[in-house]
């Protein structure tokens, strides 16, 4: 079911339902780009004692309604949510022809997403604001802890793009200079090698190296099915050689020295997209850094198996209760 809640619609499948209490709005970005975003406020959740707002925010190809559950979860901790989807992605617009093609010119673009949700979102949801940010979405999440240290009381990552897992140093230059080139010489909106249009719903669980769960990728694969907008392929030269100068920005040292906010990294121990000395490095760099091994977990440790979740649960709970008491 697509569902129309207020002024942007949400999808609905059996199994995966908006919590009560949420809305969907539409945001405006200052080069007119449309967002979509979904907020639970105080005013509209049955909670005794609202701890503070956590402000989600997704990886490559993800949108809100895939982490529905999660959302649920943080709020049965006493929490207001909000998320948004990233330009390019879910429900919010799409620069190519080609909507299935993961493109964005520059990284700033999605600092330009994250500024207006945090101007016409979270400054009416109460504080403290505690950042829970997964993939890509945690590489914006430092950029933004760098730009705007007033921003976030506390910092929770899981399997955040900060180093792309392709190899040793020669592997990863080539990689850089493939993509730097390729957006030069005209194949900046063009799929990666080995990329296509295929989303989740397209692709077997059998083949996936994002989850061990079954049933949580079979949601998502129902979401894009219900709603094929939501569904996100390949990336593109340009997003990849955007993805790169991003990384090679925030993993300078006096970059993360700058980092003041409380971080806590939590890492995929069986991550076969991002590269685990590159999370290490980024919690020796920063002031007040700190990690947790998610042992079996692949890539999406929050779409997991129970047990694999359950552990993160417990590390998230230490950490945010140190920022936003019971």
């Amino acid at each position: 079911m697509i569902q129309q809640v207020l002024k942007a619609p949400v999808v609905e499948v059996p199994g995966a339902t908006m919590p009560s209490g949420g809305r969907a709005e539409w945001l405006k970005t200052p080069d007119g780009t449309r967002l979509r975003a979904l907020i639970w406020s105080p005013e509209s959740l049955v909670i005794d004692k609202v701890r503070g707002t956590v402000l989600l925010f997704g990886g490559r190809t993800e949108y809100a309604e895939k982490y529905f559950e999660v959302i649920g979860e943080l709020i049965a901790r006493g929490f207001a949510v909000a998320t948004l989807d990233w330009r390019g992605q879910g429900l919010s617009d799409r620069a190519l022809d080609d909507p299935r093609k993961g493109y964005v010119a520059d990284f700033a673009e999605f600092d330009m997403d994250l500024a207006i949700f945090m101007k016409d979102v979270a400054a009416s949801l109460p504080k403290p604001w505690i950042g829970l940010a997964h993939s890509m979405g945690g590489n914006v999440m430092m950029r933004a802890l760098h730009d705007h240290p007033d921003w976030f009381t506390a910092m929770v990552l899981t399997a955040p793009m900060l180093g792309l897992n392709v190899g040793g140093p020669f592997a990863r230059a080539l990689v850089s200079l493939i993509a730097r080139i390729g957006s030069k010489i005209g194949f900046a909106r063009k799929y990666l090698p080995g990329s296509d249009a295929k989303a989740n719903d397209e692709v077997p669980f059998a083949q996936n190296l994002l989850t061990h769960d079954r049933v949580r990728y079979a949601l998502c694969q129902s979401q894009i099915r219900m709603e094929p907008k939501l569904g996100l392929g390949g990336g593109t030269y340009s997003w990849l050689a955007a993805g790169i100068r991003s990384i090679a920005r925030i993993m300078q040292p006096d970059y993360l020295a700058a980092i003041k906010t409380p971080l806590c990294i939590f890492i995929a121990e069986k991550d076969a997209l991002i590269a685990r000395a590159s999370l290490a490095a980024a919690v020796e760099g920063v002031a007040h850094g700190e990690s947790v091994v998610i042992p079996e977990s692949h890539h999406e440790i929050l779409i997991e198996t129970d047990d694999i979740r359950e552990r993160f649960w417990a590390g998230f709970d230490d950490f945010v209760a140190r920022y936003a008491p019971l």
